[in-house]
């Protein structure tokens, strides 16, 4: 009896979860969420797991969707240790809470908030990716400092070349003075030979590298003009074609977050073009998600990349190559699933 019994303890975390939470409204998942930061500030990081484990169990309503609360944020909190490990979450915690939005009335979005929309702005003030191919600017010391830093391994080669040149010339002209004037002489006009033979030979070799150089040298193309990082906020700033190519140029710059972001926009522009979705200011990515008719064939796939799109952009600071891999393979699916009704 007690061997079945401890069998059924071991089994017990296997079990599937059959309990579900209830589901609550989105201004109840961010009051709760407050509740949890509240109680790390006053260092109950105890109280606050088990009010994160608490929540995990419950659904939110997003429209007609039922949504999971954010594991990635969460979860570690649910499975803290100890204070420092619970603590550790707190800033991925405040992030999600300041990314949430309540309506203060039925259809009316609230105000957005101009300090951690500065914030946000700052934070995405990059430099444009330079186009047309050409390699950026030297600044420190201009293109004759990068030249002399390119150059110094082939002058240290020229240098000790010269010298022992010059050690074996005074060898030579030392050598002979214990055979007379004759050898003297002699030798004198060997050297002579030998440095003028060599300053041709290196005259021809430095005509030569500068011809190569010069025929080497193609003029740059100019490019057109990269749009400013403010642009990168409104979906409507690139067609869905252009946001493709430049989430490419993005992820070939490491900047894979950005990527993410603008591979969520290629299939919302996608989306207005075909008439799917349409374009309103103020409206979340969540109420674009409730708008297409639950029986829609690819709508699974819209709130899969929907929420991975907001863990990646809201709730981490830096996404990882896998992360943009796995966005990637979603939006060229629901692209082709677009192009393929439009068709």
């Amino acid at each position: 009896m007690k061997k079945l019994l401890l069998a059924l303890l071991l089994l017990l975390p296997m079990l599937p979860e059959v309990a579900a939470g209830e589901t609550i409204s989105q201004a109840g998942y961010r009051n709760r969420l407050e509740g949890i930061q509240e109680r790390l500030r006053a260092n109950d990081w105890v109280g606050a797991r088990t009010d994160a484990r608490g929540l995990l169990e419950d659904r939110i309503a997003f429209g007609e969707e039922r949504v999971e609360p954010d594991r990635s944020v969460l979860g570690p909190i649910a499975n803290a240790a100890n204070p420092e490990a619970a603590r550790a979450s707190a800033p991925a915690l405040s992030q999600l809470v300041k990314a949430l939005s309540t309506r203060r009335s039925e259809g009316e979005p609230p105000a957005p908030d101009p300090k951690l929309l500065e914030e946000v702005r700052a934070r995405e003030a990059l430099a444009a990716l330079p186009q047309g191919g050409r390699l950026p600017e030297v600044q420190d010391g201009g293109l004759f400092a990068a030249l002399a830093g390119f150059l110094e391994p082939i002058a240290e080669a020229i240098s000790d070349f010269f010298e022992k040149i010059w050690d074996w010339l005074l060898d030579l002209l030392f050598s002979g003075r214990s055979s007379g004037e004759a050898g003297v002489g002699l030798n004198l006009v060997v050297v002579t030979v030998l440095v003028v033979v060599l300053a041709l030979v290196l005259g021809w070799v430095g005509w030569r590298v500068l011809r190569k150089r010069r025929r080497g040298a193609a003029p740059a193309v100019a490019g057109p003009a990269p749009l400013p990082p403010s642009a990168d906020d409104d979906p409507l700033s690139r067609e869905a074609n252009e946001w493709e190519r430049y989430a490419r140029e993005l992820a070939a710059a490491g900047r894979a977050r950005e990527a993410i972001r603008a591979w969520y926009h290629a299939v919302l522009v996608a989306f207005y073009r075909a008439g799917t979705l349409h374009y309103r200011r103020g409206r979340t990515n969540w109420e674009y998600v409730s708008a297409v008719p639950p029986g829609t064939q690819w709508r699974s796939r819209f709130v899969e990349m929907t929420r991975h799109f907001e863990r990646e952009w809201y709730g981490r600071d830096r996404s990882t190559p896998e992360a943009l891999c796995e966005s990637e393979e979603m939006a060229l699916s629901l692209l082709s699933a677009v192009r393929e009704r439009a068709a």
